[in-house]
């Protein structure tokens, strides 16, 4: 026996192909990346809301602190409250630049803008998969 075959109107198969898509959470607001609160002492310097900084972006510190050592060619380590110290004297101006230029590859979505993705490691590449649109886009690992 034959089947028979429905015939689907564009706009029928464009609601459906919508409904399939996962859901965007709703951010009424551009988002706009957290500023890094800096202090120099002697030869280091101190970023105060280094944790705070990492929750917001939803990474894990230790990456976020690897980009540091890797642009700034300097040791860093995590300090017992959180903050992030770097060997060596950078400006405040040196280092939110960085932060953005974190925010801007390794955050933002480059498919469709959103903040929530998620960073993982895999190899020696790192996936960046957006929870807005299900985008994944590889990126270089540092």
């Amino acid at each position: 026996m034959a089947r028979r075959v429905r015939e689907y109107s564009y706009e029928e198969l464009l609601d459906r192909a919508y409904s399939k898509l996962p859901s965007k959470p709703v951010d009424g607001e551009t988002f706009e990346p957290p500023k890094a609160e800096v202090m120099i002492v002697g030869g280091k310097t101190i970023i105060l809301n280094f944790a705070k900084i990492a929750d917001i972006l939803n990474r894990d510190p230790k990456i976020l602190q690897r980009y540091y050592m890797k642009e700034l060619g300097a040791p860093a380590f995590l300090g017992e409250s959180g903050q992030l110290i770097i060997q060596g004297r950078f400006g405040p101006h040196i280092i939110n630049r960085l932060l953005e230029m974190f925010v801007k590859k390794y955050v933002i979505c480059p498919t469709c803008g959103s903040r929530f993705t998620v960073l993982k490691k895999v190899g020696k590449v790192f996936i960046l998969k957006c929870q807005a649109c299900g985008a994944e886009t590889t990126l270089e690992a540092f």
